[in-house]
């Protein structure tokens, strides 16, 4: 049902990859890790990944390295890679952040009745609501914005992104704990919210699937007029 060209894509390429050098399979992951879906969309970045797997085949027969042919501005041949890409899809951010936020609904409340509650239905604060729509937010914008701003860094900038998330979880946590003493208890229907969060991500992983055979359609090479 989710079977797709993106699927097969990542298939490939993590066959292919792991064919390579150390040295090259290290620059090809620090290029796709600033290639989150609000720079890129995911079949394009697939097809990069692709494309820098094909240059780097190519540059061992002829006894050098990808390095090599990129050259020291890693950085700058990235972006350069981004600008020539079609760019982010408003349409696949949506859906995956929809996908994500129900999976975890379904996981977390699913969790909840067999192993806290003991049942279908609880007693708890409705602001357990906000917080859960409120981490996943947030581990969204970490994984698609925070975490590509620090990828190329070393040594502590490198932990910044985890830093960053944790003190901001932190602080929406105590701020629910704040607000959940004046909150007054309401009847959870676990039950439903696992059903409904299940068909929810179930129908938008179907709608993602429809949506990268659409961003499939007429690719070509982004690596090519680049070198």
């Amino acid at each position: 049902m989710f079977r797709n060209e993106l699927t097969l894509l990542k298939l490939e390429n993590k066959k292919q990859l792991s064919e390579l050098r150390e040295d090259d399979k290290y620059i090809i992951k620090d290029v796709m890790k600033s290639m989150s879906i609000f720079k890129v969309n995911s079949y394009d970045a697939q097809v990069v990944r692709r494309d820098l797997i094909g240059m780097a085949q190519e540059q061992k027969l002829r006894g050098s390295s990808l390095k090599n042919s990129i050259g020291d501005d890693l950085s700058g041949f990235t972006n350069e890679i981004i600008k020539n890409s079609g760019g982010p899809s408003i349409r696949e951010i949506l859906l995956r952040f929809l996908a994500k936020l129900s999976g975890y609904f379904f996981a977390w409340f699913l969790l909840s009745a067999f192993l806290l509650y003991g049942g279908l239905s609880w007693e708890s604060s409705p602001i357990i609501y906000p917080f859960y729509v409120g981490i996943v937010i947030i581990a969204f914008i970490a994984e698609g914005i925070i975490a590509p701003i620090f990828c190329g860094e070393e040594g502590l900038k490198k932990n910044l992104q985890s830093l960053i998330s944790l003190l901001v979880i932190a602080v929406w946590s105590i701020i629910n704990y704040w607000l959940r003493d004046i909150q007054y208890n309401i009847e959870v229907n676990g039950g439903m919210i696992i059903i409904a969060s299940g068909l929810i991500y179930l129908v938008t992983r179907y709608l993602i699937s429809i949506n990268i055979r659409k961003l499939a359609k007429d690719k070509y090479n982004f690596i090519n007029d680049l070198i």
